[in-house]
Parts: C-alpha cells; structure tokens; sequence
C-alpha cells in the first residue's frame, strides 16, 4: 500500500502540469445541453477541499451528495448547514438533517437552494424592463442500509425546481450509491450514479438531466488519521475527470486538507482552476470546514460548511 501513497502523491505533483498542456482542448459535444446544471455543485467544504473525490470516504451527512451509502455510518443525530458564496453575485446554499436509526440504517432530509439574486429584465431591442429572480431548488429524501460490516447502499429522491422570472421547469431524480470496505485493509471503494431521471420541459422543449458516475477508493493511515482518495468522475455533457486528495487530522482537532481535480479534456479555466484546499475544526459536536476554490479569471470562491452531531 506504501506504493499506492506514493503513486497518488506523485498525481497531485504533476496533474497541475498536465492540466496547463490541455487547456487548449475541444469543448465537449454535449456541454449546455443538460438541465438542472446546478447538481453538479458539491456539497459540503470537507470534500471539496480534497479535490472533490469523496465517493468511497463519505461517512456523514454530506454524504447525501459524494455516495448516499455513507449515510450508514453516521453514530447519531446531524445537522449540516452549508454557505457557498461564488462569483456574480451568486450564493448556494445548504440545510440538512439526517438520523441513524438502528445499527444498519438512516435517513436524511436535505435543502439545497441556488439564487442568482435579482436581475434587470431587457426587451428584444435592449431596453430596461421589470427586474426579475432566478432561483434553483432541489428538496432530497435520502435513505442507507448497511449489509454486514463491509457493504452499505443508498438511495436519493430528488424534487427538482428551476425558476427564471415567470418561467421554471420542475422534476425529480435519484441516486444510487453503493460502498465497499475491505475486511482487513483500512481500504474502501464507492459507487454513485447520480441525477437519473426524465427530461426537465422549459416551455415548449424538453432537456436531460446532468448523469453523473462517480467511482473511486479511499485508504487511511495512521490509526486513519491520513486519508488518501481518488475519483474516477464521469459526466454525460462533459469530459472525464480525475480528483484525488489528502487529508491529515492532528489530535482529532485540526484537519489540513489539499487536492486536485483535472479534466481529462482540458481545466477550461486554467491549471490552477483545478487545484483545491481546505481545513476543518472538531469542537465537541460541531465540525467547522472551509475550502477555497478557485476559477480562473472568474477569482477564488469560498465554502463553509457546519456540522452539529446532537
């Protein structure tokens, strides 16, 4: 396994490297064709700040996003609020809460809203109009079912809701997660199939939903106080990619967290757009994260994220 650490330390070296000689690649084929894009946001800052690879490591109530079958090993009670301020203006938002109920189950509910703010309305020929919002909303009813010590499953129902000033478009959708922990090796691997569902219609026509495949392993170090990912992240209106991550935890307080996620086709905002970093704050029941994401020449963005175990 030593090798393995190595290998993945060796692809956070050099992803930045290869990333820079593809920028100049081809826009992928099916790129604004899906509705509902705003799925495709991570949630929670502990996973994003290690290179949003988190299918197989997900083990609280973030996990509703990065593989729902993490929910399982929730110990008791949660409540998760998350803010991302992005770049225009632009906030998303997150509230859940998720319970285990026996040894081998849990549930949770989760919010997640996206707000564009308001906005100056214009007519055919560029003049000012009404002001306008625009807004998307996605309510989540997740459920976990654990098979022994090594498998557990999940499952996400999704109501779905997009608003443009008197325009929206409304649907559901679900994930499908499954994880895998090896007996005997601090080794785990993960599955989730996410956003499967029909065609959102927006006036007269109709779209895809953004189907996302997310695979990838996971192993700790050090009675787990190390933690080393990678994802495999294949969407349907863009090109593969990688994410792989580090986590450290220092006396169970401080986590330091870095990572990289790179495009096989190319980061379209640059090589740095790919690197992510964070830490997290264990005080009591509350877990504090923070990452820091940046997009180019768009600027950095930043993500907060709470969890309070009661």
């Amino acid at each position: 396994m030593k090798y393995v650490f190595t290998l993945l330390f060796i692809l956070v070296c050099i992803t930045p490297t290869l990333s820079d000689a593809a920028d100049n690649s081809d826009i992928h084929e099916n790129a604004g064709t899906r509705a509902m894009t705003f799925l495709k946001i991570g949630i929670g800052a502990k996973a994003i700040g290690m290179g949003e690879s988190h299918v197989a490591a997900a083990d609280d109530l973030y996990a509703s996003y990065w593989n729902p079958a993490g929910l399982v090993k929730l110990q008791k009670p949660q409540l998760a609020l998350m803010h991302n301020e992005r770049f225009a203006d632009i906030n998303y938002e997150h509230i859940g809460v998720a319970f285990p109920i026996g040894e081998k189950n849990s549930v949770g509910v989760s919010v997640n809203y996206q707000s564009y703010g308001e906005m100056q309305g214009r007519d055919q020929e560029g003049n000012e109009t009404e002001l306008f919002n625009a807004y998307d909303l996605a309510m989540v009813l997740s459920y976990a079912r654990g098979f022994g010590d090594s498998l557990a499953v999940g499952v996400n129902a999704k109501l779905l809701r997009e608003q443009i000033a008197d325009e929206n478009g409304n649907g559901f959708a679900f994930d499908f997660g499954g994880m895998y922990t090896m007996p005997d090796l601090p080794l785990s691997f993960g599955i989730n199939a996410q956003h499967v569902g029909p065609r959102i219609k927006y006036v007269e026509e109709a779209f895809l939903l953004p189907f996302t495949l997310r695979i990838g392993a996971a192993y700790r170090l050090w009675n787990e106080s190390f933690l080393v990912t990678m994802d495999f992240i294949r969407p349907t209106d863009n090109h593969n990619s990688f994410g792989v991550g580090l986590g450290w935890t220092i006396l169970n307080i401080l986590q330091l967290r870095s990572g990289y996620i790179y495009k096989l086709g190319g980061n379209d905002l640059g090589a740095m757009s790919g690197l992510r970093a964070g830490f997290g704050l264990t005080l009591r029941r509350f877990q504090i994260d923070y990452a820091l994401v940046p997009y180019g020449a768009l600027g950095l963005t930043n993500r907060f994220s709470l969890i309070a175990s009661f």
